[in-house]
């Protein structure tokens, strides 16, 4: 492990030296991708720090293979994590579209932040590996997995679950697509965290406004972005160099990442 990131930092050297953006990126991502295998054996795949503490991971990396040694830490969106910490434990239900690898799905529960979670995840991969995860932590039977959600997902779910339910959605800027008024309106008694892609598309700053407009009746409205992280506090960093631990740490955005939180009025 030590001769391959050696070798890594000898060819991040040289494409800075030759400006390659390109080359320098995906050299980037092959070197996080390896930190955060490394973190993977030490830890034997469990959260060691933060809300999702316990949570096991299966040997599968369909989705979170460079930014596994951040969930790891419990690191990776941190500002999520943080915003669990003051709801109430009335909301016993999370519901999470776009699931990935049930990360927060499973993780959750495995935390004990909620009873039982609810995952919209279009990949059939992504479905198997949430279904793996959640028998791994011993949680299966309170987890239930779906596929894409429409904008009706909502209708196939009890009242009274979305009533005293946590809803975060993150689908790469689907979320436009699948959220309205009527959305707002069935979980008006429920929090909702919207993780906001609108710089990936042409009128992004419309349906921003659009988003808003269609939740003034029913919530009131939160943003949080992606903050300091602070690497050298972990032990089991400090054999790691400065560079190493900073890309330990990155969850390779294209920008700095917010979330608007939706509160009941």
């Amino acid at each position: 492990m030590k001769k391959r990131l050696k070798k890594l930092a000898e060819k991040i050297n040289l494409l800075f030296f030759k400006k390659n953006e390109h080359d320098i990126e995906k050299v980037v991502l092959e070197r996080r991708q390896i930190l955060s295998y490394d973190l993977d054996k030490e830890f034997g795949s469990v959260v060691r720090y933060g809300p999702l503490k316990g949570f096991k991971f299966t040997g599968s990396t369909w989705w979170a293979g460079p930014e596994r040694g951040a969930m790891l830490l419990g690191l990776y969106e941190l500002e999520v994590l943080e915003s669990f910490k003051d709801i109430p434990s009335s909301y016993n239900t999370f519901i999470n579209v776009g699931a990935a690898d049930g990360y927060y799905g499973v993780g959750v529960l495995a935390g004990s932040l909620f009873s039982k979670s609810i995952c919209y995840e279009i990949s059939e991969a992504g479905r198997q590996t949430i279904k793996e995860n959640a028998a791994l932590n011993g949680v299966s039977d309170r987890v239930e997995i779906k596929g894409a959600a429409n904008k009706d997902f909502y209708k196939d779910i009890d009242k009274t679950i979305l009533d005293h339910s946590v809803l975060l959605i993150d689908i790469e800027g689907g979320e436009f697509e699948i959220v309205n008024k009527e959305t707002f309106e069935a979980f008006r008694k429920s929090i909702i965290i919207i993780e906001l892609h609108e710089w990936s598309l042409s009128e992004g700053k419309m349906e921003l406004e659009k988003l808003l407009n269609d939740s003034r009746f029913t919530h009131h409205v939160t943003e949080f972005r992606t903050g300091p992280r602070d690497p050298s506090s972990f032990q089991e960093l400090k054999k790691y160099s400065d560079t190493d631990r900073w890309l330990i740490c990155s969850e390779g955005r294209p920008e700095v990442m917010r979330w608007w939180r939706f509160d009941p009025k």
